[in-house]
């Protein structure tokens, strides 16, 4: 039993580095996890008949033979990822690669009810079906919601931005035949952002979509803290007493630099405000005062959390052409600082919470080899 947990072990730490690393040389292996080149090379064998890895070319020569250049297999598996909103359902398929593959978003108002599961799953399907996906590489389906999701990742503890219920596990159990869990939209769309540029140190995500939230980022990791209320950076006080907030409150950030509050200057359409913005001074005036809310946020996150503060959602897409005028006005707020390039957008511009959520079956498919 003791020599099986062992071989076990090789044959994940070879994948793993493989995986995480980029293309290895069966001699890296070996001094890299301190094996034999023996035993590197059985285990690179029986990856190779999983059809998990396969010989990528050779590296330079550094004076003998070329060595191989061994890489992970992209297509060897894939995970799904929905993400529901209150009035959009997108799906998405990524590989191994964290490359989204194929996606769709429909406007559908959310309900919850068999009716809407059914639809979402016969649209899974149809996904599934027109881009060729073996169902026995499929290894799950992640569903990002605007909720607090609890620890067993089953359970609601709390929703206002959609109507949900206690049993809405269950219910969409009935119509999705494939294994799947539930993920808060705001910590997934920062594991994506983790997992696209991961870094050793932390960072903070925020997310700017029709509700404000955001995650804490690990390196491909997210904190959900002790309640599984981390991050909940939409509901940090601004202005007290200020605007009133979905939640109930008074002064929440999500009233001042909800994305609902841009679009809603163009009829619901984000994408026609931001294409107006540099000819309509109405336009530039309430979208000044929106980074002047934003700053105060992002000042804040440093504060407490000392790390680099990325851009996303739906605002975030948007922010790479008006960083500059936000680092100004957070560098103003900064008794430390006089540079804050600390401030990015986020590299994910769309389906960014649909894409985190199917990530979680990646993440466990490599740690599992």
């Amino acid at each position: 039993m003791y020599d099986e947990s062992i071989k076990a072990k090789n044959l994940g730490d070879i994948y793993r580095t493989i995986y995480y690393e980029g293309p290895c040389s069966r001699q890296y292996l070996a001094s890299h996890l301190g094996l034999s080149l023996p035993t590197v090379t059985n285990n690179l064998n029986q990856l190779k008949t999983k059809g998990l890895i396969y010989n990528a070319g050779s590296f330079k020569s550094t004076g003998g033979r070329k060595a191989n250049m061994l890489s992970y297999i992209p297509n060897a598996r894939f995970s799904v990822g929905m993400d529901i909103t209150k009035n959009h359902l997108s799906i998405v398929i990524i590989n191994l690669e964290s490359k989204i593959i194929a996606s769709k978003r429909m406007r559908i108002l959310f309900e919850d009810k068999d009716e809407y599961y059914h639809f979402a799953a016969e649209e899974l399907e149809h996904m599934i079906t027109k881009n060729s996906i073996p169902k026995d590489l499929l290894l799950g389906v992640g569903i990002s919601l605007p909720v607090i999701v609890g620890e067993d990742q089953k359970s609601v503890s709390y929703a206002t931005v959609i109507q949900v219920s206690g049993g809405i596990y269950p219910r969409m159990k009935k119509h999705i035949p494939y294994p799947f869990l539930l993920f808060n939209d705001a910590n997934s769309g920062g594991l994506a952002e983790g997992w696209i540029s991961p870094s050793s140190k932390n960072e903070v995500y925020l997310s700017l979509s029709s509700s404000v939230g955001g995650a804490t980022i690990n390196g491909r990791d997210i904190s959900i803290g002790n309640n599984c209320r981390a991050s909940e950076f939409g509901h940090m006080t601004i202005v007290p007493n200020g605007r009133k907030c979905y939640c109930g409150q008074y002064g929440c950030l999500n009233a001042y630099c909800s994305a609902k509050l841009l679009a809603n200057m163009t009829n619901g359409d984000l994408k026609h405000f931001f294409e107006e913005l540099e000819g309509n001074k109405g336009f530039q005036d309430f979208f000044d005062e929106y980074l002047n809310y934003l700053a105060i946020a992002v000042n804040n996150l440093r504060m407490c959390y000392d790390c680099d503060v990325i851009l996303g959602g739906n605002v975030g897409a948007y922010m790479t052409d008006y960083i500059d005028i936000l680092r100004e006005k957070a560098v103003a707020l900064n008794p430390y600082e006089q540079d804050a390039s600390y401030i990015r957008a986020c590299h994910y511009k769309t389906e960014a919470a649909a894409a985190g959520a199917a990530l979680y079956y990646v993440n466990q498919f490599v740690l599992s080899v």
